[in-house]
């Protein structure tokens, strides 16, 4: 299917290098909160397909995108993935494996990623975006069950030892998706290639932690663009840090978060439904009954996440609906701490605390 190894390119069309496939391929590409240039991708893969397949939205149990979302997709005219019209693949590790039926229905499919840090998957990508991006309702659920995204091993940055990567790794297997089209921002190339094995390089060249010598009182995040579109997106930057093996700050250490927020706390209703279930730090999400439905399993992060850290958000359009659920939140600028950690792209670079 492709038997250079991992190839490395400037461009996707470098990266790919002279594969070309007969038949018509499944290509999932992710959904409007993954920063590449799709139309890019797009162009490279469909002009070495003699017959295309389809082109599939990975959603997850995201929102639908709208309209004007899609304008510079129209030319490939994609489908949106529907977790509730899926196909049974494979149960793996207890987790009943579903793809959507576009990418069931193709001989196999190809998964066009983004290579960045990933809460629990360690890095995001490869198989991903077709086991969870084109996964079926229950599939999602069962992945991200409070119990196994804090599983020992379930950690930002980590591959080895990963139970969730491995889940993700055989679901996708199990889905017949075999080739990864993957972009790294941090270092603005190109890779292509075995899903497992790219991700596996990826991981090996981004190198994502600065050392740091000693704890802090404080960090400031930047998040902008689609990352900072709502609190559930933005969020994910703050528990990246705090949940890291080794954040550099001191217990109860302030984490400001700078962004924008103009969806409020997003469309997912399992998190908004966690959050609004009762008020920050939300510790009865650790415990007892574990919350459920679409994004749920990121109100957990934050649980965990305050019950180390205190969390405030700056630079947010509307500050009512983030404090409604009591996450201090203002629309001004966060203040200049010269002794605080700055991290400016928290997704691709993490601070951490050096070994003494």
């Amino acid at each position: 299917l492709f038997d250079l190894g991992v190839r490395t390119a400037r461009d996707p069309a470098g990266a790919l290098g002279s594969w070309t496939s007969r038949e018509p391929l499944a290509i999932a590409i992710p959904d409007g909160t993954r920063r590449l240039n799709l139309p890019l991708a797009l162009r490279a893969l469909t002009a070495r397909m003699q017959n295309r397949g389809p082109v599939v939205i990975g959603l997850g149990l995201h929102r639908r995108m709208r309209a004007d979302e899609l304008t510079e997709l129209a030319p490939w005219d994609p489908q949106q993935h529907d977790p509730d019209d899926c196909v049974e693949t494979a149960t793996v590790a207890g987790i009943p494996g579903a793809v959507g039926r576009p990418v069931a229905e193709a001989p196999w499919s190809i998964s066009v990623s983004v290579g960045e840090l990933h809460q629990y998957a360690g890095i995001s990508g490869g198989h991903k975006g077709v086991a969870v991006g084109c996964g079926g309702r229950e599939t999602i659920a069962a992945l991200h069950h409070r119990d196994r995204v804090i599983a020992p091993g379930v950690e930002v940055g980590r591959l080895e030892g990963n139970p969730f990567r491995m889940a993700i790794d055989a679901l996708g297997e199990a889905a017949r998706c075999r080739l990864t089209l993957m972009y790294l921002p941090a270092l603005d190339v190109w890779m292509a290639g075995d899903p497992k094995q790219v991700v596996l390089e990826a991981t090996r060249r981004l190198s994502p932690w600065t050392p740091v010598t000693g704890p802090a009182q404080g960090a400031n995040l930047h998040v902008a663009g689609v990352k900072a579109v709502s609190l559930y997106q933005a969020s994910r930057a703050a528990t990246y840090l705090g949940l890291s093996p080794a954040p550099p700050l001191v217990p109860g250490a302030t984490i400001a978060l700078t962004a924008a927020c103009p969806e409020g706390l997003g469309a997912e209703e399992g998190f908004r439904r966690a959050l609004q279930s009762g008020s920050a730090p939300w510790s009865h999400l650790l415990q007892g009954e574990p919350p459920s439905g679409p994004g749920a399993q990121r109100a957990v992060m934050l649980a965990l996440l305050l019950a180390r850290y205190r969390l405030v958000v700056y630079g947010v359009r509307d500050p009512g609906p983030l404090r409604a659920v009591g996450i201090p939140a203002h629309c001004g600028p966060a203040p200049e701490e010269p002794t605080w950690l700055q991290v400016p792209d928290p997704f691709q670079s993490l601070p951490q605390l050096a070994p003494a």
